[in-house]
């Protein structure tokens, strides 16, 4: 779909154009119309060169001062969204001049942004969105083969985001945790790495007591989705490579169980396993670019119900790692999958690091609103490694507390732990908290992508539905290890 042209005739039904605010036009324009034009952000605009009747969309950048990663998504979101109300097969994009991305990144990130924007979600619709677009060539002076290698790696972390958005744009009743599992194993065939499916009854082995409590609800079979990645060749070699596990919430989903949700917006809660789908996006993104890396993913996926075995408040359920948990809100069931997850990593893999990602609160939200994760970590060491992966990929998240006098908030008069901390009092911290308790001396990230992972209502660089994000943060973290 996309290719590289530096050819100074251009053939294609359509010139795209960003410009800069107070940018003079490369093409020639009326005057008239660049004086309309105001180039603010995403801003677009068709008109006619004055050369023949080529149709030219002008598409503004903001002030160059300002402009970077999250302002280049946004103006490709804006081209994107234009195009499709279009007839147009064939388009050009002339890229603008940037100093703020090495040519490379730039390259990258605008191969990621049309994959990524070009993406439209209306499978269960009888009357389909025509995706006319066949080609997009971007015509840049810039040429070589690491360039052609950035756009390759672009669209692979594109079309990776995208299937990790449509699985979780698929609804519940047709995501179940099995369904997941399938899908696990699919991935794994297609892309060569390993998958290892466990049911109740290994889950049971496993005195995964949090994950089965969780699962007690639902006629719906838990599972425990495990995966592993190697680079190819010397196989023997490189599991000795200290692994790095991704860990995501896999609850395809959550009615809150006995402390039921409120039912205004419930049918969001099948994106409750938007966690599950960036590991296994990350998964399709690293097997395909050939890291140099011992990777493991980690599935914990139920359904969150209501029945008369499921777990009830004041029930006091034993995790792997035999810590008594407390339960006080069947809703905060999140971080007892993960936590089982966290012991599963440790008790197998003694990894280097651990990530999660979990919609796990929605104190986060309230805190963070819905452009910025919440970031916890118990060690500073992959800080830099991060926020420079996050600039390169703009998905933003904010650094959050983990003080030790809140370890009080998640302490119980009749167990180990309870699984909520004081009410109305820090919940994104208690729920960081809570998972800390089981990761030990292991070095741990958790994001809290609740605010993050989806969204109702079109944004700047996002259409509605599930939103992929850390796919492309965490695929480019990994990457510069």
């Amino acid at each position: 779909m996309i290719k590289i042209s530096t050819n100074k005739t251009i053939q294609t039904d359509l010139i795209i154009l960003p410009l800069f605010e107070k940018d003079q036009s490369p093409i020639a324009l009326p005057q008239a119309v660049l004086l309309d034009f105001k180039n603010t952000l995403g801003a677009t605009q068709m008109v006619y060169s004055n050369q023949g009747q080529k149709r030219i969309l002008l598409v503004g950048l903001g002030h160059k001062q300002k402009f970077g990663p999250q302002a280049w998504r946004q103006a490709i979101h804006s081209i994107m969204s234009y195009i499709r109300t279009l007839d147009v097969a064939q388009a050009s994009l002339v890229l603008p001049k940037v100093s703020k991305l090495s040519p490379v990144k730039f390259m990258e990130l605008t191969a990621f942004g049309v994959i990524f924007s070009h993406y439209h979600f209306d499978e269960y619709k009888q009357e389909k969105t025509p995706r006319k677009l066949q080609s997009l060539e971007l015509i840049t002076k810039i040429s070589g083969k690491k360039i052609n290698q950035a756009i390759e790696h672009g669209i692979i972390i594109g079309l990776a985001a995208n299937e990790a958005r449509s699985l979780a744009n698929h609804p519940g009743n047709l995501v179940t945790p099995s369904h997941l599992a399938k899908y696990a194993q699919e991935l794994a065939r297609k892309y060569k790495f390993a998958c290892k499916i466990l049911g109740p009854a290994e889950i049971k082995k496993e005195k995964m007591g949090l994950l089965a409590g969780v699962a007690k609800g639902s006629d719906e079979p838990a599972r425990f989705i495990v995966l592993e990645y190697l680079p190819a060749g010397r196989q023997a070699e490189n599991k000795k490579l200290e692994p790095i596990v991704l860990i995501g919430k896999g609850l395809t989903f959550d009615s809150g169980g006995i402390s039921i949700k409120p039912a205004d917006r419930m049918e969001e809660m099948k994106y409750d396993m938007c966690g599950a789908a960036d590991v296994l996006a990350i998964f399709e993104a690293v097997s395909q670019l050939k890291l140099p890396i011992h990777l493991i993913g980690l599935i914990p996926s139920t359904e969150n119900l209501i029945s008369g075995q499921a777990t009830k408040p004041g029930d006091i359920l034993i995790s792997k790692s035999g810590v008594s948990v407390e339960i006080v809100n069947t809703d905060a069931e999140g971080r007892l999958v993960l936590a089982d997850a966290i012991d599963y990593a440790r008790a197998h893999f003694q990894p280097k690091l651990i990530i999660d990602y979990a919609t796990l609160t929605g104190a986060v939200l309230v805190a963070l609103g819905d452009q910025l994760a919440g970031f916890f970590a118990n060690t500073k060491s992959y800080d830099a490694g991060f926020k420079k992966a996050a600039a390169t990929a703009a998905e933003n998240f904010w650094p959050l507390p983990m003080p030790e006098e809140y370890k009080e908030h998640i302490k119980s008069q009749v167990a180990d732990i309870r699984n909520v901390g004081e009410k109305g009092l820090a919940g994104a911290t208690a729920g960081a908290m809570f998972l800390e308790h089981f990761i030990g001396t292991t070095p741990w990230i958790h994001l809290d992508i609740a605010g993050t992972a989806w969204t109702m209502r079109p944004k700047p660089s996002l259409a509605v539905g599930a939103t992929a994000w850390g796919v492309y943060l965490t695929v480019d973290f990994l990457r510069n290890l």
